[in-house]
């Protein structure tokens, strides 16, 4: 059995947003637990002809049944992580960069986004696990960005009466990037709702990390709130990690192997041929001793 829960990326040679079965089945071979299905906006050139809806914009359930496909005969077994809006840029039909608005300051489109969410996963058959949001820009406070986890998990009681994890993905050019933002994020969260602390969280990137903190990577990673912890995005600028990487990977694997239950782990590489590789990367590092990291040399 591997030593963490692994997340299937959504690697490219995927048929646009396409189904389940089609991931699982090169999920299930590695001994994957989930598989990551994208719940971004209208984000290219093809999607903006099958759905009539331009870049940036949330999908509408006729855009939904366009761009996903239904399965049936689903396996037990099977559960995912929605990955939605990054609110990275992307060009439009006329080449100009758009990149989508993440507003979690706003009710309405929060409830929005929510209902966007929920005709996915109402189209698809079944909720996920997990639900990996984005923090945005500095116009959402991080208690506008915790109301919103609440009511995301409030919509799925509601819709599905099931309450999956949601988790924020901080980003080095995002208004969470900093292990001190994460702190601050997380305070906010226990204190305006504490009922949601087993329900939500942060995903931890330590590559994002590492770009935001730079050569204070190594402290950075000590002032990350443990507790809020609840999975990993492994990679080294979206190609597969290395021992001859920059990044002090025996200390962030000493971080994950330190945490209570099985660790979540996605390999954020894209291609289906570099997945086994990153996953294998992985089991070793979990695999070695421990050792304390005393920085890099002087």
């Amino acid at each position: 059995m591997p030593g963490a829960d692994y997340i299937y990326p959504n690697v490219t040679e995927v048929a646009r947003r396409g189904g389940f079965l089609e991931r699982w089945h090169l999920a299930e071979p590695l001994g994957c637990a989930y598989i990551e299905i994208p719940g971004d906006f209208v984000k290219n050139g093809t999607e903006v002809e099958r759905t009539g809806q331009e870049i940036g914009s949330m999908l509408n359930r006729s855009s939904v049944e366009h761009l996903y496909e239904q399965d049936t005969a689903l396996p037990g077994s099977l559960s995912y992580v929605l990955h939605t809006e990054p609110a990275i840029p992307r060009r439009d039909r006329h080449g100009r960069q758009v990149t989508a608005e993440l507003r979690w300051r706003d009710p309405d489109w929060v409830t929005a986004f929510g209902d966007m969410l929920l005709e996915i996963e109402d189209f698809l058959g079944i909720p996920p696990e997990i639900i990996e949001i984005h923090p945005g820009d500095r116009r959402n406070a991080h208690a506008d960005i915790v109301t919103a986890m609440h009511t995301l998990i409030a919509a799925h009681w509601n819709a599905f009466g099931v309450e999956p994890l949601v988790l924020l993905e901080h980003h080095k050019d995002q208004s969470i990037s900093t292990a001190s933002q994460m702190q601050a994020f997380w305070a906010t969260l226990k204190r305006i709702h504490p009922e949601i602390a087993g329900l939500a969280g942060i995903a931890l990137d330590p590559w994002h990390l590492h770009a935001a903190a730079k050569e204070d990577f190594p402290g950075a990673l000590d002032e990350v709130p443990l507790d809020a912890l609840r999975a990993f995005h492994i990679h080294n600028d979206l190609a597969p990690p290395s021992v001859t990487d920059e990044m002090p990977w025996r200390q962030v694997f000493g971080v994950i192997g330190s945490l209570p239950g099985r660790p979540r782990i996605k390999p954020v590489v894209y291609q289906k041929s570099r997945v086994p590789g990153a996953i294998a990367f992985c089991e070793a590092m979990l695999a070695a001793p421990r050792v304390e990291y005393a920085g890099p040399p002087a």
